[in-house]
């Protein structure tokens, strides 16, 4: 999918699916996105998603339920035009997996998230947050701490939404 531009999901019935690993993944010329029809409550794999998604500029995942989700890994890797990520849906509870979730997005500034955002059973963060060189949240970005541990708003990468 590597010249598709646009995409309509608008009647995509995913109320069965529980591995969504790599469905855009190298969807590199993808400009739009419409997932707001999603249902993603049966989901357990979002790895590599969005990853290599580098023309999209905007994506709402307000819709998304992802309470049943163990595997984030490389989820926004290399989403490089995003520069603003609204995560204050994501329930991330049941997470163990955020290996480079967020690496390689340069431009991305912002990444919003509520009490939702639970790391507690996250065992594998490595580079979760390398090359992330224009988000701040609470503190400026660091090339030397890019793991779990900057993935929270109190003095971490993310940003609370209020």
């Amino acid at each position: 999918c590597s010249n598709l531009l646009s995409l309509d999901l608008s009647n995509f019935d995913t109320s069965n699916v529980t591995n969504m690993t790599n469905m855009f993944w190298k969807c590199n010329a993808l400009i739009t996105l419409d997932l707001t029809n999603f249902d993603t409550s049966n989901v357990n794999n979002m790895g590599s998603m969005f990853r290599d998604c580098a023309s999209l500029t905007n994506l709402d995942l307000s819709s998304f339920d992802t309470s049943n989700v163990i595997n984030i890994s490389h989820m926004f890797r290399n989403c490089s035009l995003l520069t603003i990520l609204d995560l204050s849906s994501f329930n991330t509870s049941s997470v163990v997996n955020m290996v480079n979730t967020f690496a390689l997005t340069y431009n991305l500034k912002t990444i919003y998230v509520s009490d939702k955002w639970d790391i507690s059973n996250v065992s594998e963060s490595a580079g979760m947050f390398t090359g992330c060189t224009s988000l701040k949240g609470t503190v400026p970005y660091d090339s030397t701490k890019t793991d779990i541990s900057m993935a929270n708003y109190t003095n971490g990468y993310l940003t609370k939404k209020l």
